[in-house]
């Protein structure tokens, strides 16, 4: 019997008919951060079209916008891949972060708040459960926040964005390159972090933020290779069902 096209789960709350062109953005986006969807994963536009129960136009157009934040590559004639970042553009890519996080978390040691200092804590509490139970998904995932919630404390909207494409760039080096076994964030640098931001110690904190980069700078492993082979529709299975 012929399988029906996938419709999403409705917990995720887009149904077929309303799958927009953000949401499948925002699908594979969150993919690629996690890192569901290495470097060099080849995007099918017909197969992702049939897992979000949506047109190859739209799937297309989410695809033409990571393409834009550099998350995807799109090749004439061959379709999209997950980008597969450089040894040059991994080098860029952290630098890049060294020099807008120190000023982030300058910032963010000026201006946070009691209920700044909290979110983060709880934040800091969440990873360490995550790490607890051996979720990587989560690790990954809280690893990328926090740093983008100490972003949202400095109260820079213009920071934020820039740092939100390098943190997912950022995933997309470390998918790459990081040694095996290597954890993304320590988490002694994070709640360190929090103790400088705590006393409102903008140049310690921005120390041990530089610390902190070149930490996960040396986790990393240029001699390593990708892995191809990766099935869609096993990435996206919170989101899309298959249909007898």
């Amino acid at each position: 019997m012929a399988r029906a096209p996938a419709a999403p789960a409705a917990s995720d709350g887009d149904r077929p008919e309303d799958m927009t062109e953000d949401a499948v953005r925002r699908h594979v986006a969150e993919a690629i951060i996690d890192r569901r969807l290495p470097p060099g994963t080849k995007l099918v536009e017909q197969n992702l079209a049939q897992i979000f129960g949506v047109s190859r136009a739209r799937v297309r157009a989410a695809l033409a916008r990571l393409a834009h934040e550099k998350m995807v590559t799109l090749e004439p004639n061959r379709g999209a891949r997950v980008s597969t970042p450089s040894v040059e553009e991994a080098r860029q890519v952290f630098e890049a972060r060294r020099l807008i996080e120190d000023g982030i978390v300058r910032a963010a040691a000026a201006r946070i708040d009691a209920a700044g200092l909290e979110r983060l804590r709880a934040h800091v509490a969440a990873e360490h459960a995550a790490r607890d139970r051996r979720d990587r998904q989560a690790m990954i995932r809280l690893s990328g926040e926090y740093h983008l919630l100490v972003a949202e404390m400095a109260g820079n909207a213009v920071l934020l964005d820039f740092l939100r494409e390098l943190v997912s760039r950022s995933s997309l080096v470390i998918a790459v390159y990081e040694r095996p076994g290597s954890a993304d964030c320590a988490d002694h640098s994070h709640s360190d972090l929090i103790d400088c931001l705590a006393a409102g110690d903008g140049a310690r904190a921005a120390a041990v933020m530089a610390a902190h980069m070149d930490d996960i700078t040396r986790s990393l492993d240029l001699s390593a290779h990708r892995e191809d082979g990766i099935d869609l529709r096993r990435v996206f299975a919170d989101v899309a069902r298959g249909a007898a």
